[in-house]
């Protein structure tokens, strides 16, 4: 059977939400993208967070159809 997390899957997502704010913070604020205010700072970061979550579904499903065969 095929693990479907390992520690590498954690602290990755783990340095994901810190990248993500990092550069949500650096795109929005110092480079004025989407209009530069607090409110499209935070839907950038929870957008890229929920992207990596989608990843992480998805290699999960993956790896569960892998573990059949």
């Amino acid at each position: 059977m095929i693990p479907l997390f390992t520690l590498l899957d954690y602290a990755a997502f783990g340095l994901w939400i810190m990248i993500s704010i990092s550069l949500s913070y650096l795109l929005v604020r110092k480079l004025n993208l989407f209009g530069g205010d607090l409110k499209s700072q935070k839907i950038f970061a929870i957008g890229l967070v929920v992207g990596h979550l989608v990843y992480l579904v998805w290699k999960t499903f993956w790896l569960f159809i892998l573990s059949f065969f």
